[in-house]
């Protein structure tokens, strides 16, 4: 029986995991054990220096809760959101497990993160940001260009559009979360 389980998907293995089968769960664990330990051995280094006796452990039984109650996409950023979620909140016992949305944030975020020291990643996000720009409705694209390209203050923006400063920073805010759809939408187009 493990051997056709290894042969499974990893959408698979979660799904029977789910349904607690705990050699499903075993083969995944398996499976990405390497990078649980490649991520989690930086962190051991740290001061002050946590024990491993008691870290990977703690780390397997918050993935094994976590497989059975919450919706995993791709499983290597599960285990990298549960080991930093361990290292940043030891006290809380399992961190939510991002949405498909709420990943795709983050992983926007970590992009831009990354544009800032690496110029061929730079050139990609403008783009790509540019063109989700062209997509977006007008009133939309020239309130997020003029407050963060042109550099204009909220003061300037509702003296010129005459409305509140509350209002204006709930358009920019909604402005910014469709700019981000669109820019993540591109890469399922």
């Amino acid at each position: 029986m493990h051997q056709q389980l290894t042969n499974l998907s990893d959408k698979e293995l979660i799904s029977r995991a789910r349904k607690q089968d705990r050699e499903a769960e075993g083969v995944l664990m398996d499976r990405y054990s390497h990078l649980l330990v490649a991520i989690t051995l930086p962190y051991l280094d740290k001061a002050p220096k946590p024990d491993p006796n008691i870290v990977f452990p703690t780390l397997l039984q918050r993935l094994s809760a976590s497989v059975k109650t919450q919706t995993i996409y791709k499983a290597n950023e599960w285990i990298l959101h549960i080991q930093q979620g361990y290292f940043t909140h030891p006290d809380k016992n399992i961190p939510f497990y991002p949405s498909r949305d709420g990943r795709d944030l983050l992983h926007i975020e970590n992009k831009v993160e990354k544009a800032g020291t690496n110029i061929i990643d730079r050139q990609d996000l403008a783009v790509r940001l540019e063109q989700a720009l062209g997509r977006m409705n007008a009133e939309d694209r020239a309130l997020i260009t003029e407050f963060y390209i042109d550099n204009k203050s909220f003061a300037d923006l509702t003296a010129a559009r005459g409305t509140t400063r509350e209002k204006l920073r709930d358009q920019l805010k909604a402005a910014k979360g469709k700019l981000a759809k669109l820019y993540m939408n591109q890469g399922y187009v």
